[in-house]
């Protein structure tokens, strides 16, 4: 009888307890957002959802976003994006249940394309240099064998 009393109490406080998620240093980088500020390019790497139970409301949302973004930077994205969120008190407890749901993107955003254009700009500058001196060098060696050819030195 009492092992059974003490099964019940030990199921029973497991619920009490908080269960926030912590940030991984993988998902520092990926970026929460929702319709109105989500990036125009962008390929949907899968679905996603974030949970988390805390007494505190803020921090079981917290914990639900970094649970969120965690599984976001599984799928290697740089954007999870939010479609459905729900939250509220769980049973007489004090706890509180956060749900996000969404996708977990790979966007194009400006300031990549603009980075990307910088790299495309310097790799053709590279490429005309090169290029210029590869004719300079071809111009003097077709100078050097006239030259040559003529008996100067």
């Amino acid at each position: 009888m009492l092992e059974k009393a003490l099964c019940v109490v030990s199921v029973m406080l497991t619920g009490c307890f908080a269960n926030v998620a912590a940030l991984e240093p993988r998902a520092e980088s990926v970026k929460v957002v929702h319709e109105s500020d989500k990036p125009l390019r962008c390929e949907v790497l899968g679905k996603i959802s974030g949970t988390s139970r805390s007494d505190d409301e803020k921090e079981a949302r917290t914990g639900a976003e970094n649970d969120f973004r965690n599984h976001a930077a599984e799928l290697k994205a740089n954007f999870a994006f939010i479609e459905a969120e729900r939250s509220g008190p769980v049973g007489t407890s004090s706890q509180h249940d956060v749900f996000i749901g969404g996708k977990a993107l790979r966007c194009q955003t400006e300031e990549m394309e603009e980075a990307e254009e910088k790299q495309a700009a310097s790799e053709r500058e590279q490429k005309e240099k090169a290029d210029a001196e590869r004719e300079q060098k071809e111009a003097e060696e077709k100078q050097a064998a006239k030259d040559k050819k003529h008996g100067k030195k």
